[in-house]
């Protein structure tokens, strides 16, 4: 997750992983009554800090000219101050990326994942203490795959989804 790309390296999200049994219980009721919030082994809260652009300094401290270094946080700090709207599509970009990351590594390791959006964000928001700074990106259940396993899904077809050139272009095949 830590090595999910973001924009400018800023590392928009954060997680909170609930493993408690009574806030896995609270999460429950917040996402409407959804079971396996409950009976799996984490609940991951992805959320995404609005303002990363802060910590500009800190992720670029690697550039090693100071010069081209300043350069970088002048441009980056100007691309997101006083720009909330694009501070909130970064935000959920950056914690989608760092999300579809932490479910490949775990579907690796033999687990399922489920990302939920279906929640209650004031109730969510509450339970997990999010910061005002932050905004809620998604869950993502976790756990070892039980008895009723996850039925396979379908799919659109490749020539729908996917365009050649242009969004009305030919279909790949």
């Amino acid at each position: 997750m830590r090595l999910s790309p973001s924009s400018f390296n800023l590392q928009h999200a954060r997680f909170a992983v609930v493993r408690d049994k009574a806030r896995r219980v609270a999460l429950r009721a917040a996402c409407y009554g959804q079971r396996h919030v409950e009976e799996c082994g984490a609940v991951v809260v992805v959320t995404g800090k609005l303002r990363a652009h802060e910590d500009v300094e800190r992720v670029q401290q690697h550039v090693p000219d100071p010069a081209h270094r300043a350069r970088l946080v002048k441009t980056i700090t100007g691309y997101y101050e006083g720009k909330p709207a694009f501070q909130r599509d970064e935000a959920i970009r950056s914690g989608s990326l760092a999300s579809m990351t932490l479910m490949l590594a775990a579907q690796s390791m033999g687990l399922v994942t489920c990302p939920m959006i279906g929640f209650d964000p004031a109730k969510v928001a509450e339970i997990v203490r999010l910061p005002e700074d932050h905004v809620l990106v998604m869950l993502i259940v976790l756990g070892k795959p039980g008895p009723g396993a996850p039925f396979p899904t379908s799919r659109l077809p490749l020539e729908e989804t996917v365009k050649l050139e242009t969004l009305d272009g030919p279909g790949l095949r």
